[in-house]
C-alpha cells in the first residue's frame, strides 16, 4: 500500500507574536561567527530539562518544570491554568516549580540574577535561590549551594491577582554581551571598551542564547535537535499542539517537553551551521508541510537541512515510536512479522516525508535525507534501503557507533582499569575494535546503495543498568573512566577509524551534561568546564583541528548526491531469529575407490544469503557434491569468488568454506560434543579448523586439498567414518550443511551464503543443517 502524499496549496502559519522574532539577528548586533566550515563533526543537543548543564538560554526559566507537572511536590490545590501554563487562579493553593536542578556552582555565572514578571502577586523562592531585593515586576536573587554542594532552585507563586495574574516569569543571567560578539559573556559594560553593551536583564527579548553555549556549539558542522525538540516518546500529531514561544516553559516530561521550531532555526542561523531535524512519529501531513515551510522560509539559504523521521524506531525502549511502526506496518499488511512490518513502514514513511520536503524546497539541493539504522544490524540496513527501492530517495544511513561493556560482564568490573581492559577486549562484542568492524560492514553495504554512512550519535556507552545511584555496582568506575585520559585516546581512535572505514559526518552524543547513574553522556560535564578537565572534549577538539571534512560537497552550500545504482539485488534475508528448520535432504551415491569420486554425482547450488551482502554470482557463488564409500565421506566444493582475501585471525573472517556434520542426525539445538562438528578451510592454510569437539585429534585423520581455480577456489575433502566409530549403511541420514564466507575488503567477511540454513546460526545450532542420505551399495556405482 502506498502512503498518499498530500500537497497543501495554501497554509496560514500561526502568528508569531514575540518581539524576539528572534532578533532575526540584526547585522548591527551580531558579527559573522567563526564557524568551522571544515569540521567533520556534529553535536546532539540535550533535553529541555531544568538540569541541563549545557545552559542554552540566558533565561533559566525556559527549561523549568511546568507548574502542573510539579504536583504534589511544589504545586498544590485546585490551581487553574491558562492555555500557556501560567496559573491564573490559585484557589487558595500554590503553584510551584523547580528551575535549576543539581547544577555545579561554577557552571552558573556569578552575580545577581534578575527575575522579571508581569501581573500582580507574590513569589517565594526556595532551595538555593535567595532574595536580595524586591521591586514591582522585578526581583534580584542569588544562588547558594545546597548540602550536596550543587545548585537546586525552586519558585512558588503563593498569591496572584486573578484579574492580572502573575505570568511571563523570566530568570535572567547576570552580565551581557558586547555588540558584535555573541560568543562571549561579559559581566559589565566596561568590558566592551567603547562598544555598545547589552545586558541580559534588559535585552532578553533579543538575546536568547547563553554566550557560553554558543561558544561551545560553534565548532561543530551540524547540530542535531532530536533531544531539544522533544521528539522521543512524543505522540504529537497536529501543528497546533507543537511547542510555541508563548508557553510558560519548554521543559517537562517526555512526550510534552520541547523547544519551539523558531528557536531551533534561530540557533542554527546564529551559529551558521546545518540543523538536523527529527519529525515526530505521528506527525500528520499538515504538520510535516508547515514544518518544512517554516524551515525553508526562515533558515539561512546557504545552510543544508538534515531530515530524519523520528529517532531509533527499531529500539523497543522507545515504546511509542517503535510500536507505532509495528502496528502501522501490520495494519498496512507489509509483513506478517511485526518487526519486519515496522521496518518497512518506517522506510516507506521516511520516503514520503522526504518527498514532501522536496516539494516545499523545490528539490534536494539543500536536503540530506537520513534514515536511522542500527550499528550491528546489516539486515535492517538492507531492509530500510531496499524496500521499494527506498535508497533512490535517501542520501545517508545513520548509525550510532557506541563502544561499551555488555551487561553480563559489567557486574564484574572492580576498578577503572577493568573498564578499559573490557573496552579493548576482543571477546567483548561491543569493544571499540568490534564496533569498528560493524562500521566497516555498514560502510561497504551503504556504498553499494549509493548512500553515505553517517553517525547520528556515538561515543562511549558505559551504563550499569541494575544500579540506581552513583555509589552502586560498577557505576563509580564507569564515571571515573569518563574522566580518565585513556578515554580521550579511545575517542580519538574511534573518530580516526570511523574516517578510515568510510564513515562521513559523525554527530557526537552529547552537549555538556552532568554524569548520573544512568550514564556520562556529555562530552563535557558542564558548559564552562575546560578541555583540560574533559578528556572526551579534548580528543574531539584535537580530531576536529587535524581532520577537515573529507567527503565531496562537505563545504558546499548544496548537497553532492552519490550516483545511485539502477537496481539492487535482494541482498539479505529478513529473518533474524534462529528456528528449527525443516531440512533439505539430498541423496549421495556410493562410489568405489578406483572410480573418480565426482564422476557420477550431481552438484548442488549454495545460494541462501544469510548475512552481509553479495553483488552478484561473480562476487560469491558456490556448489557442492558428495559421495561415500566404506571408508570415507567425500565432499567437493567449488567456489566462484572474484577476489580472494586472507588477513583475519579467524577463518570465518576471510574467504573460506565451512562444512557442518551431525553424524547421528540427532538434530539437537546445541552441539553435543560427540559427533556434531564444524570444519573450516581457507585457501592458503595447510590445516583445517575444527569446532564442536574438545579433542582436535580428528584433524589428523581428515584428508583435504584446497586449490585455486580460474574463477575462485575449490576443496576436496575425505572424512573417515572410523574417526567417529560409524559404520555407514544404505539410506543412513546424516545432518549436513555447507556455508561460504566472502571477504572482499579485508579485516572481516562481507557476506555469507549457505546451502540449507536461512539464518547464520549453524555454528551453534545443528537444527540449521540439512540432510544427506546415503544410497547405493558395495560393488555398485552410479
Amino acid at each position: 500500500m502506498q502512503i498518499p502524499i498530500i500537497t497543501i496549496q495554501r497554509v496560514v502559519l500561526l502568528p508569531i507574536v514575540i518581539s524576539l522574532l528572534l532578533l532575526a539577528i540584526a547585522s548591527d548586533l551580531i558579527a559573522a561567527p567563526p564557524v568551522n566550515f571544515n569540521s567533520p563533526l556534529g553535536i546532539n543537543t540535550n533535553e529541555a530539562l531544568e538540569n541541563d548543564a549545557s545552559l542554552p538560554f540566558v533565561d533559566l526559566f525556559r527549561l523549568s518544570l511546568p507548574f502542573e507537572e510539579a504536583r504534589p511536590w511544589f504545586t498544590k490545590g485546585n490551581v487553574k491554568f491558562d492555555k500557556n501554563g501560567w496559573p491564573k487562579d490559585l484557589n487558595n493553593g500554590q503553584a510551584g516549580t523547580r528551575f535549576i536542578s543539581q547544577m555545579p556552582p561554577n557552571n552558573l555565572p556569578a552575580g545577581l540574577y534578575t527575575v522579571r514578571y508581569e501581573g500582580e502577586g507574590y513569589i517565594r523562592y526556595g532551595a538555593s535561590a535567595k532574595v536580595v531585593k524586591r521591586s514591582k515586576g522585578k526581583d534580584l536573587i542569588r544562588f547558594v549551594p545546597m548540602k550536596d554542594k550543587l545548585i537546586t532552585a525552586t519558585l512558588f507563586i503563593e498569591k496572584t491577582n486573578t484579574k492580572n495574574y502573575l505570568r511571563n516569569i523570566r530568570i535572567l543571567m547576570p552580565g551581557g554581551i558586547c555588540v558584535g560578539d555573541v560568543f562571549k559573556r561579559v559581566s559589565h559594560k566596561n568590558a566592551c571598551r567603547g562598544k555598545q553593551y547589552l545586558s541580559f536583564a534588559d535585552h532578553y527579548q533579543q538575546i536568547i542564547f547563553n554566550p557560553d553555549y554558543l561558544n561551545f556549539m560553534k565548532d561543530f558542522k551540524v547540530v542535531r535537535f532530536m533531544n531539544m525538540s522533544g521528539v522521543t516518546r512524543n505522540n504529537i500529531q497536529s501543528w497546533k499542539d507543537r511547542p510555541t514561544l508563548d508557553k510558560a516553559t519548554w521543559g517537562g516530561k517526555e512526550g510534552t517537553r520541547g523547544v519551539p521550531l523558531e528557536i531551533m532555526v534561530e540557533l542554527a542561523n546564529q551559529l551558521n551551521i546545518d540543523p538536523w531535524f527529527n519529525i515526530p512519529h505521528k506527525a500528520n501531513s499538515d504538520f510535516i508541510y508547515r514544518y518544512a515551510k517554516y524551515v525553508k522560509e526562515h533558515l539561512r539559504p546557504h545552510l543544508k537541512v538534515y531530515l530524519e523521521y523520528s529517532n531509533e524506531t527499531w529500539n523497543d525502549l522507545f515504546v511509542p515510536q517503535a510500536e507505532h511502526m509495528k502496528q502501522t506496518g501490520v495494519r498496512y499488511r507489509l509483513d506478517k512479522d511485526r518487526r519486519v512490518a515496522g521496518a518497512k513502514y518506517y522506510s516507506m514513511k521516511s520516503v514520503n516525508i522526504f518527498r514532501q520536503w522536496e516539494a516545499v524546497f523545490g528539490g534536494t539541493k539543500r536536503l540530506v535525507r537520513v534514515m536511522g539504522g542500527m550499528t550491528s544490524d546489516l539486515k535492517l540496513t538492507q531492509m530500510l534501503l531496499g524496500y521499494k527501492n527506498a535508497y533512490k530517495y535517501v542520501d545517508a544511513l545513520a548509525i550510532g557507533p557506541y563502544f561499551q561493556i555488555e551487561q553480563k560482564d559489567i557486574r564484574k568490573i572492580r576498578s577503572v582499569n577493568d573498564v578499559f581492559k573490557r573496552l579493548v577486549d576482543p571477546s567483548n562484542r561491543y569493544s571499540l575494535a568490534n564496533v569498528l568492524k560493524f562500521v566497516h560492514q555498514q560502510a561497504n553495504l551503504t556504498k553499494r546503495y549509493g548512500v553515505d554512512l553517517i553517525a547520528y550519535e556515538g561515543g562511549q556507552h558505559l551504563v550499569d543498568y541494575k544500579t540506581h545511584s552513583l555509589k552502586e555496582g560498577a557505576t563509580p568506575y564507569l564515571v571515573q573512566a569518563n574522566k580518565d585520559p585513556r578515554m580521550a585516546r579511545l575517542y580519538y581512535r574511534l573518530l580516526s577509524e570511523w574516517k578510515k572505514e568510510g564513515g562521513k559526518l559523525f554527530v557526537l552524543f552529547s552537549a555538556p551534561r552532568s554524569y548520573t547513574w544512568h550514564g556520562s553522556w556529555g562530552i563535557k560535564e558542564y558548559i564552562t568546564q575546560t578541555a583540560s578537565r574533559a578528556p572526551k572534549y579534548k580528543a574531539v577538539l584535537a580530531f576536529n583541528r587535524g581532520n577537515p571534512c573529507w567527503w565531496q560537497g562537505c563545504t558546499s552550500s548544496s548537497i553532492v548526491h552519490q550516483k545511485k545504482p539502477l537496481s539492487i539485488a535482494k541482498h539479505l534475508v529478513t529473518g533474524t531469529k534462529a528456528v528449527a528448520e525443516k531440512p533439505i535432504s539430498i541423496k549421495i551415491p556410493y562410489t568405489i575407490q578406483a572410480q573418480r569420486k565426482w564422476q557420477y554425482t550431481k552438484s548442488v547450488k549454495i545460494k541462501n544469503l544469510i548475512t552481509g551482502d553479495v553483488d552478484d554470482a561473480n562476487d560469491i557463488s558456490a556448489e557442492w557434491r558428495a559421495s561415500w564409500d566404506d571408508e570415507n565421506l567425500n565432499i567437493w566444493v567449488n567456489v566462484v569468488d572474484d577476489k580472494l582475501v586472507e588477513d583475519s585471525k579467524e577463518a570465518w573472517g576471510d574467504d573460506s568454506i565451512e562444512i557442518y556434520l551431525d553424524l547421528d542426525n540427532s538434530r539437537r539445538k546445541y552441539y553435543d560434543g560427540v559427533n556434531d562438528i564444524k570444519l573450516s578451510f581457507r585457501i592458503k592454510d595447510k590445516m583445517a579448523y575444527l569446532d564442536g569437539l574438545k579433542s582436535k585429534t580428528i584433524l589428523n585423520d581428515i584428508h583435504f586439498t584446497t586449490k585455486r581455480m580460474p574463477r575462485g577456489y575449490g576443496l576436496e575433502l575425505s572424512i573417515p567414518w572410523k574417526s567417529f566409530n560409524i559404520k555407514p549403511r544404505k539410506n543412513q541420514r546424516i545432518g549436513f550443511e555447507v556455508q561460504i564466507n566472502d571477504d572482499d575488503t579485508g579485516k572481516q567477511r562481507d557476506g555469507k551464503i549457505a546451502w540449507n540454513a536461512k539464518v547464520d546460526e549453524a555454528w551453534k545450532n545443528p537444527r540449521m543443517f540439512g540432510e544427506i542420505v546415503l544410497y547405493g551399495g558395495r560393488g555398485r556405482h552410479y
